[in-house]
């Protein structure tokens, strides 16, 4: 497997995972489902930029805005809908970066 190959698939593991994440996530403060699946969006300054980086940084921005307007006391409807929002944000992302992989 050639070296960009393996990345776009661990891309694609990556996005999945953090799907999997938001649709396991409670619109709570402190949830650790979404502490996770930011930490894996995020996108350190030091990485070389891939394809499909702007929309795993669209998935970051929506769970950061998601975490912060929740642990700052969203009502559970609000909570709700920035998961939501998040969650097909994401949805965007898996979509991308598995079809770069080849895979669906």
């Amino acid at each position: 497997m050639q070296r960009g190959l393996c990345i776009t698939v661990d891309i694609c593991a990556t996005a999945r995972e953090v799907h999997a994440l938001l649709n396991s996530a409670l619109p709570h403060a402190g949830d650790s489902n979404l502490e996770k699946a930011a930490a894996l969006a995020s996108i350190t300054t030091d990485s070389n930029l891939q394809p499909g980086d702007n929309v795993r940084k669209s998935t970051f921005l929506a769970i950061q805005k998601a975490t912060k307007l929740i642990d700052e006391g969203a009502d559970a409807a609000k909570g709700q809908e920035l998961l939501v929002d998040a969650i097909r944000i994401a949805e965007q992302w898996v979509r991308f970066a598995c079809e770069e992989a080849g895979e669906r």
